[in-house]
């Protein structure tokens, strides 16, 4: 099998498969939300930190520092999330990154301040998933975001990415995925929203070829980041 390239889903399995094999399920990593909001508050200086105490350790094997996608709560950023232990830390610094290097990733211990603190009840929160803003939510589209790095596609098949492509590419008619695509409700992201589904029926009944696919990130809503956030977190979904 070429190192560049898949030629069927029997070694998309297969890759993932080795991937998973290789993994090291106990090593630490720490994410840095590096979306445009976290970048606007310095997060780019806060990842050359972690990367420099990583090295200055030689613990290359043990930790990976890792730059995600846009995790959604860009009024926190820069924002530093460390796995498996999930402890969510908000408006990093670069000096605070050398304290939660020491404290957290090194010796297991919690950066209090750094912590989320709920305006409601003043309670301190450490894990993401239990904050307020992210409790409530479903997150789809961005779901990933937070444990990849967009520029790494095999970050992407690891988590599952392309299972569905490989699926619609060897088992599905274009009719049949036009029809599911309907079903799914999937609408455009703008203020029309318009469907999907009955956009593509529309091009594949136009007796024409070639047909072309075009991914438009323009922003149509004023001030709306959610393309740019998309194709910054995840392009691998699009």
């Amino acid at each position: 099998m070429s190192t560049n390239k898949l030629n069927s889903p029997a070694e998309l399995i297969a890759l993932k498969e080795r991937l998973e094999k290789n993994r090291n399920a106990n090593k630490t990593v720490v994410t840095v939300c590096a979306g445009t909001g976290c970048q606007a508050c310095g997060c780019e200086a806060v990842l050359k930190t972690f990367r420099e105490e990583c090295t200055k350790d030689r613990l290359e094997n043990e930790v990976e520092i890792k730059a995600t996608g846009c995790h959604g709560f860009c009024e926190r950023g820069p924002l530093v999330v460390v796995h498996p232990l999930g402890v969510f830390y908000q408006r990093v610094k670069p000096a605070d990154a050398k304290l939660i290097w020491e404290q957290t990733v090194k010796g297991g211990h919690l950066v209090n301040k750094l912590l989320y603190r709920d305006p409601q009840n003043n309670q301190i929160i450490k894990h993401e998933k239990d904050i307020p803003f992210y409790k409530k939510q479903m997150r789809i589209i961005f779901g990933k975001n937070g444990f990849m790095d967009p520029t790494a596609i095999n970050d992407y098949i690891l988590l599952g990415g392309y299972q569905a492509l490989a699926t619609a590419l060897t088992k599905m008619t274009p009719e049949q995925i036009i029809d599911d695509v309907k079903k799914s409700g999937l609408r455009g992201r703008g203020g029309g929203g318009f469907p999907t589904g009955k956009k593509w029926a529309t091009c594949r009944a136009i007796k024409v070829e070639p047909k072309y696919v075009i991914c438009n990130a323009d922003e149509g809503d004023p001030g709306a980041f959610m393309d740019r956030s998309l194709l910054e977190g995840n392009p691998h979904q699009v």
